[in-house]
């Protein structure tokens, strides 16, 4: 299932956020052995199928509370970051040193004035001068990278609004408890900004309005649909190829709900379908 413009990148991607057929669970019990051998990891030996969030946020804090490792870094942020980074990379090596000086100026001041290295959401002068002292070390997007990514991760991020953030939403303090922490994607360390997350820099300055998210559990637990597409962005707007590996983790994405590995298994989900859990009723697609 290879996309071949923008446009279809973003509707694959709003596709699989927005799918309610049953999970074809043999397929998406593959691909994570897939995505396992590319983190070098032994495949899971058990898969624990949940229908809903609900049951998987339990799944999580028991797994977690018995002494399971997650690994959400190693299986599904890492690759999906060195991906990224791998198809980013011709654009910034072949960009004039005007391009290069003129985006780099452009992107750390956005961070800056957005607070991201800034005092605005810290206390205290210390951690505002160690901020700006650690700015994101990626190579800064270039307004052609822009230009192809803001409106396919919109039309992505949009499906949070409608879909997953109602569900998660739902699930009120369950999804804040401080075990659950390590099944995060983002936001596991205690800063805003972690240096090397060159997905989370893109993706942020690509969706200035999506801002931190810092409390929206669907961005914390299962972004992968929006970094998934700006790699998907890449392979068609400017023709550039990822590393090997992250094959695994798109075609989970694809084939089911939201997944967290661990050391000796994985917790997955069927499709997730918007509802209100001992609430109104949620609005429907359109």
């Amino acid at each position: 299932m290879t996309p071949v413009t923008a446009e279809d990148v973003a509707a694959l991607w709003t596709t699989a956020a927005t799918a309610t057929d049953p999970v074809d669970r043999e397929a998406a019990e593959a691909a994570v052995r897939a995505a396992y051998r590319a983190a070098g990891l032994p495949a899971p030996s058990r898969f624990i199928w949940c229908t809903s969030l609900h049951e998987a946020i339990d799944a999580l804090g028991r797994h977690i509370g018995d002494g399971n490792t997650p690994l959400v870094r190693q299986v599904r942020r890492d690759v999906l970051q060195q991906a990224l980074s791998t198809a980013r990379a011709p654009l910034w090596q072949q960009a004039s040193d005007l391009e290069q000086i003129t985006a780099h100026g452009d992107f750390h001041q956005f961070f800056e004035w957005e607070g991201y290295y800034g005092e605005q959401r810290y206390d205290g002068m210390d951690e505002r001068y160690d901020l700006m002292e650690h700015p994101y070390l990626c190579s800064p997007v270039l307004p052609a990278e822009r230009a192809a990514l803001q409106p396919v991760l919109t039309a992505v991020r949009s499906t949070y609004e409608q879909v997953l953030r109602p569900t998660w939403d739902a699930l009120g303090q369950a999804v804040r408890r401080y075990a659950l922490h390590p099944a995060w994607y983002w936001h596991d360390h205690h800063t805003m900004v972690e240096q090397k997350d060159e997905a989370r820099a893109v993706v942020q300055y690509c969706l200035p309005d999506a801002n931190d998210q810092f409390f929206d559990p669907a961005w914390h637990f299962y972004p992968d649909l929006v970094v998934l597409a700006a790699i998907d962005t890449y392979r068609t707007a400017f023709g550039t190829t990822p590393n090997s590996g992250w094959e695994g983790c798109r075609e989970v994405s694809l084939t089911s709900g939201p997944w967290w590995p661990f050391a000796d298994l994985a917790v997955m989900t069927e499709r997730v379908i918007a509802q209100h859990i001992d609430g109104p009723e949620p609005p429907t697609r359109g």
